[in-house]
């Protein structure tokens, strides 16, 4: 009697020489992490490509953009203040950086404003991270790729967190919205939401198979195979970091009360894991008192403002209690 169950198949044999067992492994680990990412948020694996962290994807999208200029400057719209890192990842190549000043409309973003200055300066690249690094403001992203050329690239970045703005869901259904369409490229990272910063987990997700293709073909680098086993382990959770976020605001909330800053509130925000705020206290006494009370800020200048402006980072919620405490208790006017 013959046997043709699949209890009874002979495995099938794999012999690795090609790259060798390690690297063959090492690919299986990337198409593995765009499964997982695929599975998560309903998008086809094959348009997501796997990066050494957000910066690792923007530096893609810039370069995919740089490689189609034919050797010209091309030129890329940002929102000031704006993600300081990825604004010199643009100028270090050659782009000429754009900016929609924020601060003349009290930090908020205008879709409308945006698209108006995309086709005046004709911008081959938008660079936007929703929610705002490091305002909070949020926008609606449909809105403004909907109204920009198709041939002008929208570059997205969604890694940072925040309880009113889940990304997984946006990611989603932009994806949904603009399937097929060329030149969106959307970006991120477990680094804030899930402390991963060490591990260098990052993704771009195409909405255009045939942008996918391309930029795979252009990036041949990936993520360690541990770093992929840890971001698929927390993955599987919920931000970790949004308890920690919201006592950092917390404490700036209270600490308002002292009269030395004030929060920076657009119209239209989120709390995330990067606040601006206003100093109401002289700026060179305020310095002074963070000197010596050994506590590191980013000034406004370093994000395209004066320095009577702090950005903060609010992970580190015990550190803002500190920060809190030592700007109310001086003796700064």
């Amino acid at each position: 009697m013959s046997h043709t169950g699949s209890h009874n198949a002979t495995p099938r044999r794999h012999v690795e020489l090609r790259t060798g067992t390690p690297y063959a492994n090492l690919n299986a680990a990337q198409e593995l992490f765009a499964e997982t990412l695929g599975s998560h948020w309903k998008i086809s694996p094959g348009d997501i490509i796997p990066t050494n962290g957000a910066t690792g994807a923007i530096e893609a999208v810039r370069n995919h953009v740089l490689k189609r200029s034919l050797g010209r400057h091309p030129t890329v719209l940002t929102v000031s203040p704006g993600y300081w890192r990825a604004r010199e990842s643009f100028e270090g190549l050659g782009f000429e950086v754009a900016s929609l000043r924020t601060d003349r409309n009290n930090f908020a973003i205008s879709e409308a404003a945006l698209v108006d200055k995309a086709r005046e300066i004709s911008a081959e690249l938008i660079y936007l991270s929703l929610p705002n690094n490091p305002t909070g403001a949020i926008f609606d992203a449909q809105t403004i790729v909907r109204n920009v050329p198709e041939e002008t690239t929208v570059l997205l970045d969604l890694t940072l967190p925040s309880r009113d703005l889940d990304f997984r869901v946006l990611m989603g259904e932009l994806y949904e919205s603009f399937k097929g369409r060329s030149n969106l490229f959307l970006v991120g990272s477990t680094s804030k939401s899930h402390d991963t910063a060490e591990y260098r987990i990052g993704w771009a997700i195409c909405t255009s198979r045939k942008d996918a293709a391309e930029l795979r073909g252009e990036n041949r680098s990936g993520i360690s195979t541990l770093a992929i086993n840890e971001g698929i382990r927390r993955l599987a959770t919920a931000p970790t970091v949004l308890d920690k976020i919201d006592r950092s605001f917390s404490f700036l909330e209270e600490g308002e009360r002292g009269g030395k800053y004030e929060i920076v509130k657009p119209a239209r925000r989120v709390q995330s894991s990067y606040v601006l705020i206003k100093l109401l206290a002289p700026v060179g006494q305020v310095k002074q008192v963070l000197e010596d009370g050994g506590i590191y800020v980013m000034w406004g200048s370093s994000v395209g403002l004066t320095d009577e402006y702090i950005r903060l980072e609010t992970i580190e919620h015990p550190s803002m209690q500190i920060f809190v405490d030592v700007i109310n208790n001086s003796p700064v006017v």
